[in-house]
This record gives C-alpha cells, structure tokens and sequence, in this order.
C-alpha cells in the first residue's frame, strides 16, 4: 500500500451542530482523471461509537488493494497479514470524527471486463458522548446517501432499541429519495454486521447471519413492533446480514493488524462477507433515483447534501429532498446530452457530403425520441420527466446548432466538391477529344511504320534462310569428314587391340612353361631331400643301437665287481 494512499476526512463535524465539506480534497478524489468517468461503487459503515466500525473497514480495504493489483488471483488472508489503513484503536475516545474517505478510489476489473470505480466511506459513530441526536440522525441519514452498499455495525444482535434508532434515522433520511423515480429505497444494499454474536443456531450456519436478520425482520404479533419493521423493509433493495464471534482478546484491549491475533474465525466471517459484498460479478454502482453516478459526479453530490443539511437545522426533509432531485435532474441532463451528443456523432462518423434539412431534422427527432423513451422507462415521477424534457428541449438545441454548422460545411464542401468534379470533367473532355486525334496520326504512322516494317522482315526471313541452308550444307559436309576419321581410329584401335592381346597370350605361354619347370625342380628338390632324410635317420639308429649295446656291456661288468667285492669281504 502506498505510503500516500490513507484515509482522509472529506467532512468535519463543527461544533455548532454544522458540517463542511472539504470541496478541494473531494475534486482531487473524485475527479481524479484515472477515475472520473468510470461508474462508481460507494460502501459506507455506520454504527455506534466505539464498536470497531474503522477495524472492520481496514478488511474491506485489503481486499480492495488487492484486487485492483491482480483482479483474476483470489484473496488469501494469512498468519503473515497485517490490517492497515483505517485508524482504530482501544478505548472511549472516538477515532473517526465526521466523515471520512479512502483517498485512493480503486480500479476493480468485473468478470464481464468492465471496470468499476470503488470507495470507501467511514463515519462518525453515533450516541458518543459528544455528539447530539440530531447530529448523529444527520451523519447516518448523509452516510445513507452516499453509499450504494450500506454497513450498519451492531453488537451481540438486533435488538428493539437498536432497530428503533435505525428506523428512526431511517425515517429522517429515506423522506429525501421519495418521488425520485427509480426504486423509491432508501438503501441499494443494506448489510447487518452483528458483531460478538453468540446464538450458536445461527453461528454454526455459514449463512446464519442472512437467516437470522431475516427472521428479526420478519412478521411479528405486536402491531407496533410489525410497523417498525415495515419501515426498515420497505427501505432497501437488497438486505444482507452477517454474524462475527468475539474476535479475540488482542483485538478487544489492544490495537492489532496481525491476522494471526485474531479469531480464525472472525477472519473467515470477514473474508466471506468482503467477498459477497464486493463481488466482481455484480457491483452496486451508486444511482441518484434511477441515474447512475459516475466517480466524477460525487464530489459536487456530497457537497450539495452537506450544504442542504446546514440550511436546514432542524432537518427539514422537504429542502433535503428538492436540492437531492434538482442534482439527479442535473445528472439526468449531462448522461441525455452526452447520449445525443453521441448518436448525432455517430450519424456524422461516415457522413461526407452532409444531409439535407429534412433528413437532419429527422436525426434530431430520432434522438431526441430515444433519450425521451429512456428518461420515461427508469423515472417514474411525472413531474421530474416533465422537468428534464423541459430543461433538455433547450440544452440539446445548442447541441444541434453545432452540428447544423457542421452539416452546412459538410454540404458547402460537397457543393464545392461537385463542381470541381464537373469543371475536372469538361477539361478530361477536351483533353479525350485532343487524345483522339493524337490517336488517329499515331495510327496512321503505326500503320505505314509496320508495313515498312513487314517488308524489312520478309526481306531478313529471306536472307536468313539462304543462310541456313549454306551452314547446313557446310555442316553435313564436316559430319560426313569427321564420320570418316572415327571409322579410321576405330580400325586403327581394333587392330592395336589385336595385336596387344596376341602379345598377351605369348606372355602366358612362357609364364606357363616357366611355372611347368619350376614345379619338377620343386618335386626333384623334394625327392632327394627325402633320401637325405632317411639316410640321416638310418645313420641315427645304427648309433643309438651301438650306444645301447655299449651301455648293457657296462652294467654287466659293473655288477660281476660288485659281486667280486662282495666275495672278498
């Protein structure tokens, strides 16, 4: 979160029963350029003093930042998150004094691409010490006219008195929107935050909250109870409700921002009411009546309800409700000029030659028809369509004077174009008659020049012919000499072959007798190595025999000694 970005007071409570808006900080806001002209989406707290309105919002805020970073990634609350933004702290002494704004108006991209423009509003918490009863009917009835989602913050449960001071506020405020057309509601969303809740019937159901608000709104047998609620149900367009356990002692008696010392379950309850209220498939863009709001108009919107509120003291709802519906006509008048002004362009996008009086008038007529039909089907008060025509027959007729001039130019300019087409088109006209009678000489010269031509060329078609036949001749002449000299190499060839294989077979012949010759040298050489061979080895017996007789006759002397020795001893 930028460091710039906080929350900032748009409206001071004074102290003599008056406010003041801060017009400069409310353009800056509001008609920041990145925003101006986007549709607005405005969620507003209320609630007694001193019941954690601030802490709640800082959820709503982290969404937000979030959202706007990243729209398709879901948001994710964690033991590392720290609630930022909105002042809240322990104590008696209030916060929030007045009215006060998120600086920085969000960006949300719907799941349909369309973007939207998010504020958030927090106030004053009613019945403090030091504030009066008036004044705290004055802050809830401006809240509800701001928002087009409003959080109403109770403790423990709706009970008598608490829907009696609702209904009561209710009563002041929803009198400024009567006979503005559109829903005749006070509240687009109204939403309950019933906080510390410990009916376990209901806390156990995910959707307990919306079950139980309905079941306090619903029909009762005590007639002034049932009137009571009559008021509240007929001041809504959407009720939502929402129940949150004890969020833990932390938060209770200190200041914290960490969601790992909060409730888990008070942070799932958050996370599920953020998610339903601000959800990109249907955003509740802020309407005056019928008419939407852009970012833009808010700022003079807050202004005009502040000053209405100091000019009537004691609340007088008649004064509130003519300047609320002189703003919607206001509203009304720029969103059907900017319609005409847009479809009369359209009708001019490829217009280039400019309409004639009565095909302009009936542009006009077209128009202004369509916005008629539009203004009828979202106002119902007769009166104030009445009005809107009235104020618009004169604003859109400046708006068709501009663009009368313009169609005036538009045929001035076609006028214009049209006879310089015709005076381009008497000068082609001459320039054609003049090219036509270029076009007959040419013709004439073209057609001797190809006769001469003609001539030319049969003449070469002649000499080329005579021509080719000298070099045919010439050439069948050298065919027939070289075919002569190939037939004389070819002889010449066969007879070197002849003769070069006669060579070859001599060659064999004596290769023959040579390897004959040299086979019975190898079989004589082989025969007489052989006798060698035997003789050696007959020589070798006959002495191995003599060694072997010689060796017997040894042994045979050898043993007569012995037995000689043996006799003497």
């Amino acid at each position: 979160m930028s460091t710039q970005n906080r929350a900032v007071q748009i409206i001071e409570h004074l102290s003599n029963n008056g406010f003041r808006a801060n017009k400069k900080l409310l353009d800056e806001i509001y008609g920041d350029p990145r925003v101006a002209d986007l549709p607005l989406v405005v969620l507003c707290i209320a609630g007694a003093a001193r019941n954690g309105k601030s802490f709640i919002m800082n959820f709503f805020l982290d969404y937000l930042i979030h959202k706007e970073k990243d729209p398709s990634k879901a948001w994710e609350l964690n033991d590392d998150t720290r609630l930022a933004g909105f002042e809240f702290r322990d104590g008696e002494d209030p916060t929030t004094l007045g009215i006060w704004a998120w600086n920085h108006i969000f960006v949300i991209e719907q799941d349909n691409g369309k973007k939207v423009a998010v504020s958030l509003i927090d106030s004053q918490g009613t019945f403090d010490k030091y504030t009066s009863y008036q004044d705290c009917s004055t802050i809830f009835a401006m809240t509800c006219m701001f928002s087009s989602i409003m959080c109403f913050n109770v403790f423990t449960g709706l009970q008598e008195d608490k829907l009696n001071d609702l209904a009561a506020f209710v009563d002041h405020a929803k009198k400024i929107v009567d006979n503005l057309g559109g829903s005749g509601k006070l509240f687009q969303d109204l939403v309950f935050i019933i906080r510390d809740f410990h009916t376990k019937k209901y806390s156990d159901d995910d959707n307990g909250g919306q079950i139980y608000v309905e079941n306090v709104l619903g029909h009762v047998e005590v007639k002034e109870r049932q009137q009571l609620r009559d008021v509240l149900n007929s001041s809504y367009e959407r009720l939502f409700g929402f129940i949150f356990p004890y969020p833990g002692e932390i938060v209770a008696s200190e200041k914290t921002s960490k969601i790992a010392e909060i409730n888990p379950k008070f942070v799932y309850r958050a996370k599920q009411m953020v998610v339903k209220l601000l959800s990109q498939k249907e955003f509740q863009i802020k309407r005056v009546g019928p008419t939407e709001m852009s970012c833009k108009d808010m700022s003079d919107y807050i202004s005009m309800v502040v000053k209405c509120f100091n000019d009537n003291q004691e609340f007088a709802p008649k004064a509130v409700q003519t300047s609320n519906r002189d703003f919607m006509i206001k509203l009304e008048l720029e969103h059907a000029s900017q319609t005409y002004d847009d479809l009369m362009g359209k009708a001019f996008i490829d217009c280039k030659t400019g309409y004639t009086n009565d095909e302009l008038v009936a542009l006009d007529k077209k128009a202004f028809e369509k916005i008629k039909d539009d203004i009828r089907g979202r106002i119902k008060n007769d009166g104030i369509v009445a009005e809107v025509k009235e104020k618009l027959t004169d604003k859109l007729e400046n708006i068709f004077n501009n663009y009368k001039e313009k169609n005036e130019l538009l045929v001035r300019a076609e006028k214009q174009r049209i006879e310089s087409i015709e005076a381009q088109l008497r000068h082609e006209e001459e320039l054609a008659k003049q090219e036509v009678e270029a076009e007959e000489k040419l013709a004439i010269e073209k057609t001797e020049h190809e006769l001469q031509q003609e001539k030319e060329r049969q003449q070469h078609e002649k000499e080329q012919a005579d021509a080719k036949n000298e070099h045919e001749k010439i050439q069948a002449e050298m065919l027939r000499q070289h075919e002569i000299e190939r037939q004389a190499e070819i002889e010449k060839q066969r007879v070197l072959e002849a003769k070069h294989e006669k060579e070859q077979a001599e060659i064999l012949r004596q290769h023959k007798i040579e390897q004959d010759e040299s086979e019975k040298q190898r079989v004589h050489d082989a025969e007489k190595h052989e006798v060698e061979m035997q003789r050696m080895e007959n020589e070798s017996n006959l002495k191995i025999a003599e060694a072997e007789a010689q060796r017997q006759n040894m042994g045979f002397l050898e043993h007569i000694g012995a037995a000689f020795d043996t006799l003497l001893s």
